[in-house]
């Protein structure tokens, strides 16, 4: 996620979709889409509904996530699954550069998502891959070709 989103949220605390919102203790290790690490104990969230895509499309979808209430660095990494993610059972969804589902989606099980990720991508016409929870079908992140950053928009 964009740290400017990040930051508009935690400053308003107003999602853009009519939510009001309240930092938080009670939501368990919920994972932040900026910094893209599992919270700890006791670390205040923020539940918020996103949609994960720049422009309004037939495929967008705005569904909750999490980011830390109080601000944290935006996930460097540019050529790995974040490691509180590498090891977890996740969704890949791939979508062509029309923000369209451009391929059947994959199930990665836990430590596979990178190799799956990287298949998905050789198809010339995948330009991004969402990561999704498997448990929830939350956005989580999205995987670029090359070296891109993960996590934005």
């Amino acid at each position: 996620m964009p740290t400017e989103t990040a930051d508009r949220v935690r400053e308003s605390l107003h999602d853009g979709h009519g939510n009001t919102l309240q930092p938080g203790t009670d939501y368990g290790s919920g994972p932040c889409r900026h910094c893209l690490r599992y919270s700890k104990p006791g670390e205040p969230l923020l539940l918020f509904s996103y949609r994960p895509f720049g422009e309004p499309r037939p495929y967008q979808e705005v569904g909750p996530v999490f980011i830390h209430a109080e601000p944290c660095a935006r996930y460097e990494s540019t050529d790995a699954i974040p490691e509180d993610f590498a090891n977890r059972p996740l969704v890949l969804r791939p979508y062509d550069a029309n923000d369209n589902i451009a391929d059947s989606q994959r199930y990665a099980d836990a430590g596979e998502a990178a190799t799956i990720a990287r298949e998905l991508l050789a198809n010339e016409d995948v330009a991004y891959v969402h990561a999704r929870s498997r448990s929830h079908g939350c956005y989580l992140f999205r995987i670029e070709r090359g070296n891109e950053r993960p996590g934005g928009p």
